[in-house]
């Protein structure tokens, strides 16, 4: 049996890309959804050479910016890291596809409300048009776009897609990305309308937690569902728990576009701006605090809903790990190792010692690994003895330990 697999033949365990159907059928879907991309972004960015350069400028910052968010989820990921590489495609998709795609289906919703409006009302209904799209159009067309990736991980790299946690990382990642682009357009539009770019203005309002608000929230509690429906071992739970998911996120994300903006303007105007008059001019401090106390009201239901999830993925990774290595004492797991595992917290994790941080946080990511890959196999009504993965993870275990 092959001991020694390289990264890719491990993230493509199990995958229907290993087959013929498998890759014409992503090739099928892939090739339009960028074809629909790109024309998307040619709706979004045809504009002048300065303009471009703003939102350069603000999608650099809006990076710097997502610094502490993405921190955080690798910190979320500590018992099974994903590779950089998965980390930085997660960022680029919710950045370039999903926001290219969301444009020309948003564009497209909002003419046939406008055209709507107008016949109805026999006026320029353009401002109503705009909220009409923002609060019944976008959430729908943008959490799909988003849970895009979202369902090809699940589906293309289940290896890779394990449980709750991971559902969490990838759609906070793929949210971080959309937020970083349409932080960088909303710059550049309200510089091609006043002449100034409003990078604070912006940034109070789209970072407001450091990131952990938004499309990164709405993306992730999506995740977390399609997480819950691979460590589901019932048919309902798999089917019910991601259309869920999808619900909640969209009713949120409808939320924060309709009820949102309201009770915004609300907080700013008992603050004591007046928005009757033609010019207001809000402190980005102000702009943020106002933006602070309406998603703590708004989006509490899905804050209260990604903590319980975070929550649950913990005891359930704590559980599977004690579980599936407590039979790996003497092999891949020494006494002492499993005494220190056993001792994990819900956010913390142990360390090997008398050896290099680095190796030891190796070993124990391989352990975690393999602990994984058993219950999924076993689940799955697999042979654990004779899963490549499952022996692939037990040699990198004897190579580390032995190399110290």
């Amino acid at each position: 049996m092959t001991s020694k697999l390289s990264t890719v033949q491990r993230i493509l365990a199990g995958s229907p890309l290993r087959h013929q159907t498998g890759g014409c059928l992503f090739v099928l879907v892939l090739v339009p959804l960028l074809g629909v991309a790109m024309l998307g972004h040619l709706t979004l960015w045809i504009t002048s050479l300065d303009a471009l350069g703003i939102a350069f400028v603000a999608a650099t910052l809006g990076l710097v910016a997502t610094l502490p968010a993405i921190a955080l989820l690798w910190y979320l990921d500590r018992r099974e890291r994903e590779t950089i590489w998965m980390v930085i495609s997660a960022l680029l998709y919710g950045a370039v596809v999903s926001t290219g795609v969301s444009a020309l289906l948003n564009g497209i919703g909002f003419g046939f409300i406008s055209v709507g409006l107008d016949i109805v009302a026999g006026v320029d209904a353009q401002s109503l048009a705009e909220l009409l799209a923002a609060a019944l159009i976008a959430p729908p067309v943008e959490e799909a776009a988003k849970g895009l990736a979202l369902i090809g991980l699940f589906w293309l790299l289940r290896a890779e897609f394990d449980n709750v946690r991971d559902g969490i990382v990838y759609g906070g990642l793929i949210g971080l990305g959309f937020n970083i682009a349409e932080y960088a357009l909303y710059v550049m539009q309200g510089y091609l309308i006043s002449g100034t770019a409003p990078f604070a203005e912006q940034l109070a309002t789209r970072f407001v937690f450091l990131g952990i608000n938004g499309h990164t929230l709405w993306t992730a509690i999506f995740g977390a569902s399609l997480g819950y429906a691979r460590q589901a071992t019932s048919r309902i739970g798999r089917v019910l728990g991601p259309s869920a998911g999808y619900v909640v996120a969209v009713g949120s994300h409808a939320l924060n576009n309709s009820v949102g903006i309201f009770l915004l303007a609300l907080i700013l105007t008992l603050a004591g701006f007046d928005f009757a008059q033609e010019t207001v001019i809000i402190p980005p401090l102000a702009l943020w605090l106002a933006a602070a106390i309406m998603n703590g009201l708004v989006q509490f239901f899905a804050y209260v809903m990604l903590a319980i999830a975070l929550i649950h993925s913990a005891r359930w990774e704590r559980s599977i790990i004690r579980a599936q290595l407590a039979n790996e004492v003497g092999g891949a797991v020494t006494p002492e190792e499993y005494a220190l595992l056993r001792s994990d917290t819900l956010f913390s994790s142990h360390r090997l010692q008398r050896i290099t941080d680095r190796r030891a946080a190796a070993i124990v990511n391989a352990q975690n690994e393999l602990a994984f890959r058993k219950w999924h196999v076993a689940r799955d009504g697999g042979q654990i003895e004779t899963d490549v993965l499952v022996h692939a993870w037990r040699t990198d275990i004897k190579r580390l330990r032995t190399s110290v």
